[in-house]
């Protein structure tokens, strides 16, 4: 049986594929030429799926771990106000409660700081070696595109963070934000193709 990230890699590859392929027909489409595919770019685009998700599993990993979405609520613990008419303890409320706080802070941990600027840099980085470019065109790829990468993804990340962290249990967030990550992948397969 495959792990949880082994799982989450394969469907990062297939998500980031299907990205790759559409984003290629699109391209065509938008240049009014016949569809051809590129196997060089979508196996680069791929490359970089299969390079980056396990570092990024383990990053939701570690975000949960350090930052928790839900906690459960504590047993009374003999609290009178908490008691019911017989003077038992009630019964502990086992619904998971979300932690704002901690929501948050993954949020902006991974959203708008090190997750966006890590997945920017390290694809910029990766396609750079993969085409063969010099390392001051990696650098000027890195230099230039890299913020203007992070505000088009503020468009979309920052909502689809907080419905993964909120609402998606953690060994399947990495599946999620690449579902979401399709769409995102379309356009970062249109960047790669110009850089």
């Amino acid at each position: 049986m495959p792990s949880q990230m082994t799982k989450a890699t394969l469907a990062a590859a297939g998500l980031s594929s299907a990205s790759n392929v559409l984003a290629q027909f699109l391209e065509a489409y938008r240049e009014s030429r016949p569809f051809a595919f590129d196997v060089a770019s979508f196996l680069r685009f791929v490359t970089v799926a299969f390079i980056t998700a396990p570092p990024n599993y383990m990053w939701q990993q570690l975000l949960e771990r350090t930052f928790p979405a839900y906690e459960r609520r504590a047993a009374t613990g003999g609290d009178v106000e908490k008691q019911n008419a017989s003077g038992e303890d009630a019964a502990p409320d086992r619904t998971p409660k979300l932690n704002l706080r901690n929501t948050a802070a993954k949020w902006f941990i991974d959203c708008i700081t090190l997750g966006a600027v890590f997945n920017t840099v390290a694809f910029f980085l990766l396609m750079g070696i993969m085409k063969r470019q010099s390392p001051d065109q990696i650098a000027a790829n890195v230099r230039n595109e890299t913020v203007p990468v992070i505000v088009a993804g503020y468009k979309i990340w920052p909502f689809a963070s907080i419905i993964s962290f909120s609402c998606v249990p953690v060994e399947k967030r990495i599946v999620f934000l690449n579902f979401v990550g399709l769409l995102w992948g379309i356009y970062m397969s249109l960047v790669a193709s110009r850089v």
